[in-house]
């Protein structure tokens, strides 16, 4: 804390006193932590009061004209306050008229003349910055404002391994070259970027910055900062959350300099130094604030005796009766009409495999936050810990009265075809396992999309899909319905070709045998000869360059593994200049994700109170996605076959094409205007 900015070495001494609490004349953690906490967390009565007792330097319980004349010259960052001006304040506060200021007083006063007690006890940061009040306080309590001439280093790219530098800085004037391996990154001139932010997750500076002209910073160590996010600081913790979106961004544009730049290409450092940061992030993301993803609002007022008795009893037993007489009346009078279920038993999670119902929660929240934030639909997790099937279905079959409907996540194949079907079978709502269907549907988006763009014709191209668990199945089966032929489609597991003298090819791995095709070829490598199109959902590296070189004119190639693809985009291009290539990745082109699609399509589903989700709604959603992408402001080509998950589009277009499948085909219960519809959403 030797970096705290106050102007008056009096006010310090106070500072001390009040956190010396047992008056030894030393202060220990406990103390300071104390006194640190009213600082960082207190409401602002609290900081009221700690400003008060500050100014009151004879602690008699009142502020003298002095010090409260000391106490506006330093909230009110003025060397000199008009006397008259002052004579005028002082009196309107002095309400009781004894030439003194009590607490009471003093907080009427503040709130009369707009007068702040605390956050201006520190440098102001705040003209043309776009921090908060309460990242201001933080930085400026902790901070050193510091200056570089033009061309002057302001730190260095560290070594692997080395943590020597805790600095990070904010921009206040001037512009910062910021590079890496000599190759330049970004200019950065905003006034309130963080440069250097890596080092609160504990990573070596990853970049080098070099002042462009002359330029005024704010320098904040890490080691003063850490202890503000651990007491949950609500201004330590929004600038953790702009470090990590302003580092992930700054990766980004390193990863794809990787294209031109073969120094950064082949930087291996960066890559774990890479990982390192993201998984820092990643925990400290779900650990921040108030813990996890989710919490629970009221939709309706509870703050009186009448609320409550129409909340609950006996108001509450009039919408029970209604539902009684009429079921669908659910929909009207409970969140049921915008309320999914994200149920899982963590036996295929993302790509870390059976990890459990319990470690699978992080994921089933953020699945539940993604259709909130795309959707606008409610969703909250159910992970059940139960690995048979049977009894799986039994207990999410159980589940409908609560849901509009159920989005199962992360079941492991090939249980996963059962369950859902089985689900489905026995529920009257959509049910949907988007590891299959989600995935399915994005690919067949970009697929047409990218044959468009090669003028290839579906039914005569060569398919290799490696992969069929339930994603890489489901996608077989539905490049199938939107035209391939099966001849075509070779499926490849660890066993090798999917061909129809397997002898595995019954019990659990019976379902195989609907890809199953008569071929003498065995291996990937084979397979690939020719090929027009590569989709992988398996694992990382498995698509080497030789064997991307055997593919036909213009591949295409999906590698969908994730965090590692089957081949990564720097080495697909630089192996092929014709391929065109989506990955599972965001930070590079033609993401394949999800979340283009399952928010939508049980959002289209429920507001038209379907049954099911059918093979209709799909393949609506599938070609509304893809024209999506061929009409929109980012050019269409070989770099945009899919839209962007933040597209605003999707909502609208996608949610009325699936409610009009649903419609057309007859699982909807209720029938709505698409064209106001769409203009709703």
């Amino acid at each position: 804390m030797s970096q705290i900015n106050i102007r008056d070495q009096k006010i310090v001494s106070q500072c001390f006193k009040l956190f010396d609490k047992d008056e030894d004349g030393y202060v220990d953690f406990r103390e300071f932590a104390s006194g640190l906490s009213v600082l960082t967390r207190g409401t602002l009565a609290q900081k009221y009061e700690f400003a008060f007792r500050i100014w009151d330097s004879d602690r008699d319980g009142h502020l003298s004209k002095d010090e409260y004349k000391q106490f506006m010259r330093t909230t009110q960052s003025l060397k000199e306050v008009d006397n008259n001006v002052f004579e005028q304040i002082f009196a309107s506060v002095d309400l009781d008229g004894n030439g003194k200021i009590s607490f009471e007083e003093c907080k009427k006063g503040i709130a009369k003349h707009q007068l702040i007690s605390f956050p201006l006890l520190f440098e102001d940061l705040s003209a043309g910055s776009t921090l908060v009040q309460e990242e201001r306080e933080i930085l400026a309590l902790i901070g050193e404002k510091v200056y570089f001439k033009e061309g002057e280093t302001i730190y260095k790219q560290s070594v692997l391994g080395d943590r020597s530098n805790s600095w990070f800085y904010l921009l206040l004037q001037g512009r910062v070259v910021i590079s890496r391996n000599d190759v330049n990154i970004a200019h950065i001139e905003e006034k309130g970027t963080i440069i250097g932010g890596e080092v609160i997750f504990g990573s070596p500076t990853i970049t080098s910055a070099v002042a462009f002209n002359d330029v005024e910073l704010l320098k904040v160590n890490a080691g003063d900062f850490m202890p503000l996010i651990y007491h949950t600081h609500q201004g330590a913790v929004t600038l953790v959350e702009k470090i990590g979106k302003e580092l992930v961004q700054r990766l980004h544009s390193i990863t794809m300099l990787g294209i031109k730049y073969p120094v950064i290409a082949h930087d291996e450092k960066f890559l774990e130094e890479k990982n390192n940061i993201l998984a820092q992030w990643a925990l400290s993301y779900h650990s921040l604030g108030q813990n996890g993803k989710l919490g629970i609002v009221a939709t309706k007022q509870v703050g009186t005796a009448e609320d409550l008795s129409v909340a609950y009893s006996p108001g509450v037993a009039e919408p029970c009766l209604a539902i009684k007489k009429d079921p669908l009346k659910s929909y009207e009078y409970t969140s049921r009409s915008h309320l999914v279920g994200v149920v899982s038993n963590g036996t295929a999670v993302l790509g870390l495999g059976n990890i459990g119902a319990l470690a699978s929660k992080p994921v089933m929240e953020g699945k539940a936050v993604l259709f909130k934030k795309f959707g606008g639909l409610d969703a909250f997790d159910i992970e059940v810990n139960e690995s048979d099937p049977d009894k799986f279905i039994d207990i999410v079959v159980s589940l409908e009265p609560t849901f509009g409907g159920i989005n199962i996540e992360d079941v492991k194949a090939p249980e996963c075809f059962y369950i859902e079907k089985e689900v489905q079978r026995r529920s009257d709502i959509p049910i949907m396992h988007d590891d299959q269907h989600g995935t399915a549907i994005i690919a067949g988006a970009g697929l047409l999309n990218a044959l468009e763009l090669i003028n290839k014709n579906i039914a005569d191209i060569k398919v290799v899909v490696c992969g069929v668990g339930a994603a890489g199945f489901t996608c077989a089966k539905y490049f199938l319905s939107l035209g391939v032929k099966l001849q075509n489609l070779l499926c490849v597991d660890v066993k090798g070709v999917v061909h129809k003298g397997r002898e595995d090819l019954h019990g659990s791995y019976s379902y195989l045998n609907e890809v199953a095709v008569d071929t003498p070829i065995r291996t990937l490598k084979e397979a690939l000869v020719g090929a027009d199109v590569f989709l992988g959902v398996s694992a990382g590296n498995l698509l080497k360059p030789d064997m991307l070189k055997t593919m036909n004119k213009d591949p295409l190639v999906f590698a969908l593994a994730n965090p590692t693809p089957e081949i990564s985009f720097n080495l697909a291009r630089q192996t092929r200049q014709d391929v065109i290539i989506a990955t599972g990745r965001s930070d590079f082109p033609n993401q394949i994700n999800n979340v283009c699609a399952f928010p939508y399509i049980f959002r289209g589903a429920i507001d038209t109170r379907a049954t099911k989700i059918n093979e209709d709604i799909k393949q609506a959603a599938t070609k509304a996605i893809a024209s999506l992408a061929k009409n929109g402001p980012i050019p269409f080509g070989p770099d945009f076959i899919i839209p962007k998950p933040f597209d605003k589009r999707l909502k609208p277009e996608v949610c009325a094409a699936v409610a009009q499948a649903a419609i057309d085909s007859g699982v909807a219960r209720e029938k709505l205007n698409i064209e106001l519809y769409k203009e709703l959403l």
